[in-house]
């Protein structure tokens, strides 16, 4: 297994959401998926991290588009430029980004124009590694999990959690079709692939196979 990609993980905004910043320590090549700085706070903590360890931000992959998920999106793209993957199933979340703020009280962040459809790609390459994309819809129309294979790690977003799921009750949610993703798409992986979900602890995927109350009812 490489271990020259490393994984910092920020928790960020109200909704405690796991910013997870992705890199390469020869070439300093770095990913974030799924930017939840919401504040000067947080912005300053992402910003800093990068700038101190001379990364180079070339990528914003998004799991889906609910809001706590693509805070940082616009200050990222200000002040890094990198490009944006997005899922264009989820086009109606980022769209509306100011009523799912309104919906939640919070002020709405400035809405980026994605550079690419997510779901256009099988995989994006990441120095010599690849970045497989998993369509998990279920949370969402466009619910994306990614698979790093050479570090045997499954960033899930919100389809599953340790020991939970993803809710369903939300926009364009379907709890027949999430439980279909997790059953089809991330339980036929290794058992050993750690998955990092979007909030909460990681997990594995034997771990959620023997003990997800929601899979195993």
């Amino acid at each position: 297994m490489k271990d020259n990609l490393k994984i910092e993980k920020f928790i960020f905004n109200d909704f405690e959401q796991n910013t997870y910043l992705l890199y390469d320590i020869h070439s300093l090549e770095a990913v974030i998926i799924d930017p939840g700085n919401s504040n000067d706070f947080e912005n300053d903590e992402i910003e800093r991290y990068i700038k101190d360890n001379n990364l180079k931000l070339t990528k914003i992959i998004i799991t889906h588009g609910h809001i706590d998920h693509i805070f940082g999106i616009a200050f990222l793209k200000e002040i890094f430029n990198p490009d944006l993957y997005f899922p264009f199933s989820d086009l109606p979340l980022l769209q509306n980004v100011r009523l799912q703020a309104e919906m939640i009280g919070v002020p709405a962040p400035k809405t980026i124009e994605p550079d690419f459809d997510l779901h256009q790609f099988k995989k994006i390459s990441f120095n010599d590694s690849d970045i497989e994309i998993i369509d998990t819809p279920g949370h969402s129309p466009g619910g994306t999990s990614l698979l790093i294979k050479d570090i045997k790690t499954l960033f899930s977003g919100d389809t599953i959690f340790f020991e939970s799921i993803g809710r369903t009750d939300l926009w364009g949610g379907d709890y027949n079709i999430l439980i279909k993703s997790i059953k089809e798409k991330i339980f036929t992986l290794d058992e050993d692939i750690k998955i990092l979900p979007g909030h909460g602890p990681a997990t594995t995927v034997l771990h959620e196979k023997l003990h997800n109350p929601f899979i195993n009812q």
